[in-house]
């Protein structure tokens, strides 16, 4: 194997050589939850009104045989299959996240689509994901002390999935360099008016993804990608990160971010999913009358208020796309607590447009928290130190152990009510997040599974589903193909 001091050598040669034995456990347990977890995010996008806009298209693209359009069962290329499966996956901010990326909707679908179009079996399939969940999590990582955070960062699914490709094809350590490098030449990344303010937010593992694996195609016809794009004084960290973190890419095959990943119970961004527990919570717990409601005061993180600020312009009562509302405190707060769940159904135009919601929604009130904030700040692997030529950001991924990350995005909310009553609950870390138990994140994750596939699978095709999923490193090519068939509808 040719010694190289390039990141993206370094990432090739590893993912081109990982083995499933090499892969710990814990690591293979967490996927399989990602994969289910997915799998119930594109259910619930079928039904958002951007997922079934863009399914229609997608559908007018032509046919193959290569893979399947999930939930509606209809065969079709590889590359469409990715494209309509991550729309959906997309569609509502349902999905799951690490340090640092949102890694699933190309981790598991573009293994998905490839599985079946190269009969893969359950131990290529997860090796793949895991390489995808940990190259992607690395970049992200590497760049998140700038402007780009969470879903914003979409090339992340170009490199993972060239990464998935390269595998499946069988590429060498040489030509997945490659494959990387191509995916990296011209990286994709979404613009605010296109994340907050219209449809297109549901393309932003799609078209990235679909690059990604063209990447690894041309790599192994002998088009070479740029080896040092990475580290270049003007390559990829000096172009896009304020404060880049080249220790984001030690450690590999010793500290997993996949021990990062964490899921989510609700539509929207998981900054509000330990808002949205305490307010459930206390709805659970007392008989809130929304409409005798005074005041809702929320005490939260840096990052938290930094989000709805960003999403604050774009929010309203008649938005031009739903999108908005997923990164709303006050509109996930108020529909929440008046219906006592935060699901797809909250997020239907004809809701959107009650006026009992957007006047409970006005009385949220939104803080900083230093006590919060720090207990976040304290759980973030990025550190702050001294050097002998001034203060620097450092991130080892070579000695952190993330096997005890907690996903510290906490909250307390406290709701007053007219006739003077109060009611407050606190959360650090959210339900199905990186520090809870595994196998509560697991039943979280079941759970929303069952919820969101009621609509369109029989109970036992969606127990089947549950059962191939849990069992997926014994299962062979044609047991991959079962799953994608049980994870399909009848009636859609």
């Amino acid at each position: 194997m040719p010694v190289t001091n390039h990141v993206v050598q370094q990432l090739a040669d590893w993912s081109a050589t990982l083995h499933f034995d090499s892969i710990p456990q814990r690591v293979r347990e967490e996927c399989k939850v990602q994969f289910l977890n997915i799998i119930a995010a594109v259910h619930a996008g079928h039904f958002s009104e951007s997922g079934r806009l863009a399914s229609k298209i997608v559908r007018e693209w032509g046919t193959g045989k290569e893979a399947t359009l999930i939930p509606s069962g209809e065969k079709t290329s590889a590359y469409n299959a990715i494209f309509g499966n991550t729309c959906l996956s997309m569609a509502l901010d349902y999905d799951d996240y690490l340090f640092a990326g949102h890694t699933g909707h190309s981790a598991v679908l573009c293994t998905l689509a490839l599985a079946e179009k190269y009969s893969l079996g359950g131990k290529e399939f997860l090796t793949a994901q895991v390489a995808a969940n940990e190259i992607e999590g690395r970049i992200g990582a590497a760049l998140v002390l700038g402007p780009f955070n969470g879903q914003l960062m979409s090339f992340l699914h170009g490199v993972g999935s060239a990464v998935i490709a390269a595998r499946a094809k069988g590429l060498d350590a040489q030509q997945t360099a490659s494959a990387i490098g191509l995916a990296l030449a011209q990286p994709a990344y979404c613009l605010m008016p296109g994340f907050f303010g219209s449809d297109g937010k549901v393309l932003l593992a799609a078209q990235t993804s679909c690059a990604g694996v063209m990447a690894a195609e041309l790599a192994a016809g002998g088009l070479k990608g740029p080896t040092d794009i990475i580290e270049h004084e003007r390559g990829f960290l000096a172009t896009f990160g304020d404060h880049p973190l080249h220790g984001a890419f030690t450690g590999l095959g010793k500290t997993w971010l996949c021990d990062t990943l964490s899921y989510k119970p609700y539509p929207g961004c998981a900054y509000l999913d330990a808002i949205i527990d305490c307010v459930l919570q206390l709805a659970r717990d007392h008989d809130i009358d929304p409409a005798a409601v005074r005041s809702i005061d929320i005490a939260t993180s840096s990052l938290a208020l930094a989000m709805e600020a960003l999403a604050a312009p774009y929010v309203q009562p008649e938005p031009a796309s739903l999108v908005s509302l997923n990164f709303s405190v006050g509109y996930n707060v108020a529909v929440a607590l008046a219906d006592k769940e935060l699901t797809p159904r909250q997020f239907l135009r004809e809701k959107a447009r009650e006026p009992a919601l957007w006047e409970l929604a006005r009385k949220v009130r939104l803080t900083l928290d230093d006590a919060i904030d720090a207990r976040m700040r304290a759980c973030f692997p990025v550190r702050l130190v001294s050097t002998a030529e001034g203060e620097r950001y450092e991130l080892d991924l070579e000695s952190a152990n993330l096997s005890l990350f907690r996903m510290s995005l906490g909250a307390r909310v406290r709701i007053e009510m007219e006739d003077g009553r109060a009611f407050e609950a606190e959360q650090e870390v959210p339900r199905g997040a990186a520090g809870r138990p595994f196998e509560e994140r697991r039943q979280t994750v079941e759970e929303k599974f069952r919820r969101e596939t009621r609509y369109t699978l029989r109970k036992e095709k969606m127990e089947r589903a549950i059962d191939l999923i849990d069992h997926l490193e014994e299962a062979s090519s044609s047991q991959i193909r079962e799953i994608v068939r049980v994870c399909c509808s009848e009636r859609v």
